[in-house]
């Protein structure tokens, strides 16, 4: 129920207040956010009370729902793989509630633009770095879900920007909480949304941007963000109107207030970590999901370092339009059980095909049509008018405010083949994505959940066995692992 509002705000009384602050703090974290989620909504929208009160009210909740917001997106990690319900059930908590906080703090933003006198200028600088904030946490939990990041995001961001720039407090020092040293400004936290934002949201997903967030604040100090574009510029933004960043084609013009970012010094910075991370030297601060061997970390790391180098990324091979329908399964068994033959039970999901290249397929497919799809899945692929299963993987992913989602996949294997394999101990279904010969290297596609270790591998076909012997590196998906193999014996 919404708490009433009034002349008296329930929560004006610095006892009432605090008393909730308390109450949150021993609830669990996705009920604390739930909780708070009324109260905040009583301030939006009440005419009853001025500017700074609710400013201070917004503040004070806002504060007491930091730990139980963070703690939510741990939770919403853990619940991955375990519950695929439970972790959209979280989703709905924290990205309703941040929705809601963003909401209040954007009705403050609008009332200064509208209001003949601008509040004092410390709390000014203030509402624009939590207004930022939560703009930053609720296109993060869009882009959890891969989108789209809603139009409100990058309003309220470059709404708050161009409140402090014409407030003179772009880089005034603001401290959250009293009894805390941390500091922020209005800069650092727009730098914060713009880096975050040129990671590539569509090719990473919930585990790996959480881990980018991550490495974004490290390097916050390296980053930079200028009025005029330099050698290094990657993107550029006008903050007078209400769009995202975009890369930096050509210099734009009539541009009312652009800032320009580039991510080249925070880029040797991370190839640094990068370094520490391949000698297995894990930094504790980047743990994630108990992953002692930092291959997320690496993961990101080389993903963020290719996006923020001098020279911006290019495809090696051309896309070209290539309209038609393209049919696909999803799953370990189920794409056995086509490259068998064998899988009839379900329909295929029938996509549209976009463009193609020699690395891949761009298609477009109903919202609707993607549960279980994630990026890092295994696909099978087929044309109506084929010959064959092909295979490979989701790369990018990202839903659109029209209801469709655009789905970059990369072609692993263009004649694949299911084989049974034995490694002395248990016999598994692998796909063999290259032909077999002796002494060249093949590649293998297993299941995640029966990773081999450096022993030989014996792929058993027609009464013969093949003896293969791993090669370094592999290459984890989110249900999968490619690994090399060299052929030795037949």
């Amino acid at each position: 129920m919404r708490p009433q509002s009034g002349q008296n705000h329930p929560l004006s009384e610095k006892h009432a207040l605090d008393r909730v602050v308390v109450d949150l703090s021993q609830r669990a974290p996705e009920v604390a956010i739930s909780e708070i989620a009324p109260w905040i909504d009583s301030l939006i929208g009440n005419g009853e009370l001025d500017f700074s009160e609710r400013a201070r009210l917004l503040f004070a909740l806002d504060e007491a729902s930091q730990r139980a917001a963070r703690l939510c997106i741990d939770l919403y990690l853990k619940a991955g793989s375990a519950s695929p319900l439970e972790r959209r059930r979280l989703w709905a908590i924290a990205h309703g509630y941040w929705a809601m906080v963003l909401d209040a703090y954007g009705e403050l933003l609008v009332a200064q633009t509208v209001e003949g006198e601008m509040a004092e200028r410390g709390l000014i600088a203030q509402l624009a770095v939590r207004a930022m904030r939560a703009a930053s946490n609720r296109a993060k939990w869009d882009a959890f879900r891969h989108g789209p990041i809603d139009d409100a995001v990058w309003d309220r961001l470059n709404l708050a920007y161009r409140l402090a720039s014409r407030a003179g407090v772009v880089q005034q020092p603001v401290r959250l909480r009293p009894d805390r040293d941390a500091v922020f400004t209005v800069e650092r936290e727009y730098l914060r949304a713009i880096a975050l934002h040129s990671v590539g949201l569509d090719q990473l997903d919930a585990e790996r941007l959480e881990l980018a967030s991550r490495l974004v604040h490290y390097v916050l100090p390296s980053l930079e963000l200028g009025e005029a574009p330099v050698a290094t510029t990657l993107y550029w933004i006008d903050a007078a109107l209400a769009l995202p960043p975009a890369r930096l084609v050509q210099m734009p013009q009539h541009a009312a207030l652009p800032r320009f970012f580039g991510g080249v010094r925070a880029a040797k910075v991370l190839q640094e970590v990068l370094e520490r991370v391949s000698a297995g030297d894990l930094p504790a601060e980047f743990v994630l999901l108990q992953d002692a061997q930092g291959s997320l970390l690496i993961s990101v790391l080389s993903h963020m370092i290719r996006l923020w180098s001098s020279a911006a990324p290019v495809r090696r091979h051309r896309r070209h339009p290539m309209p038609g329908r393209l049919l696909v399964v999803d799953g370990w068994e189920r794409l056995i059980g086509r490259l068998s033959g064998e899988d009839t039970a379900l329909p295929p999901r029938d996509w549209a095909i976009r463009d193609a290249s020699l690395q891949g397929v761009g298609a477009d497919a109903p919202s609707g049509d993607l549960e279980g799809v994630e990026i890092g899945s295994l696909l099978g692929m087929h044309s109506p008018d084929g010959d064959r299963w092909r295979i490979g993987a989701v790369r990018r992913l990202w839903r659109s405010s029209k209801g469709e989602s655009q789905i970059g996949i990369e072609l692993l294997g263009d004649a694949p083949v299911s084989v049974l394999a034995d490694d002395g101990e248990n016999r598994i279904q692998v796909v063999l994505l290259d032909p077999l010969k002796r002494g060249a290297p093949v590649r293998l596609v297993l299941p995640l959940s029966a990773q081999r270790g450096e022993q030989a591998l014996f792929l058993l076909d027609q009464h013969r066995a093949f003896k293969l012997m791993p090669l370094p590196g592999r290459q984890f998906g989110l249900d999968h692992e490619i690994r090399a193999y060299l052929l030795v014996a037949a």
